[in-house]
């Protein structure tokens, strides 16, 4: 996987796009802050995929989704959230808990992909089936996927659609393969 720093940057960015817009209860531009849930997949008992030099997907999340943090700081527009600071155990409804108590524009979670195949590479971004926020989060995921991309000079593997579980959040969501762990 390359450039975390990068990917840190692209999807600060993408804060900052759809800022431009009203997005759920996080305003706009120059007026309040744009709040994005940043969740770190994994953590905690569940590690995640493992890399071949056994670095684990919820170790280069946390860290990725640290980043973006640090990141955002420069844009006095935007507020990151992250959904966890260290390497902790989250269910699935704590993340999106989090994110609606936060009043979130957006959530955005992170993952790496992990394939049988070790050459496979490239971002990918999922929408989920039945999201609260259709429209919204298929923008979302267009946004953040080709960002991402360009950022890191990685192949484009697409936006794709699977039933998962960011459907609950009445945000616009998207979870982002970053890179393969493997």
């Amino acid at each position: 996987m390359r450039g975390p720093h990068r990917v840190a940057v692209a999807i600060s960015l993408i804060g900052i796009a759809f800022g431009s817009v009203v997005i759920g209860d996080g305003g706009t531009i120059g007026r309040t802050p744009i709040v994005v849930v940043i969740d770190a997949g994994h953590g905690g008992k569940e590690p995640g995929a493992a890399g071949q030099s056994g670095v684990l997907e919820k170790d280069i999340m946390l860290a990725v989704a640290r980043r973006i943090a640090l990141e955002a700081v420069r844009y006095p527009n935007l507020c990151i959230v992250l959904t966890r600071m260290d390497d902790r155990f989250l269910k699935l409804t704590e993340r999106i808990a989090r994110a609606r108590e936060a009043r979130a524009a957006v959530y955005v979670s992170l993952h790496a992909n992990a394939a049988a195949d070790g050459t496979a590479r490239g971002v990918e971004t999922y929408v989920a089936d039945k999201a609260h926020d259709e429209e919204g989060s298929r923008r979302l995921a267009e946004a953040l996927q080709e960002a991402v991309v360009i950022a890191t000079g990685s192949r484009d593997r697409g936006v794709r659609s699977a039933s998962l579980y960011i459907a609950r959040a009445s945000m616009p969501a998207a979870l982002v393969e970053v890179g393969f762990v493997t």
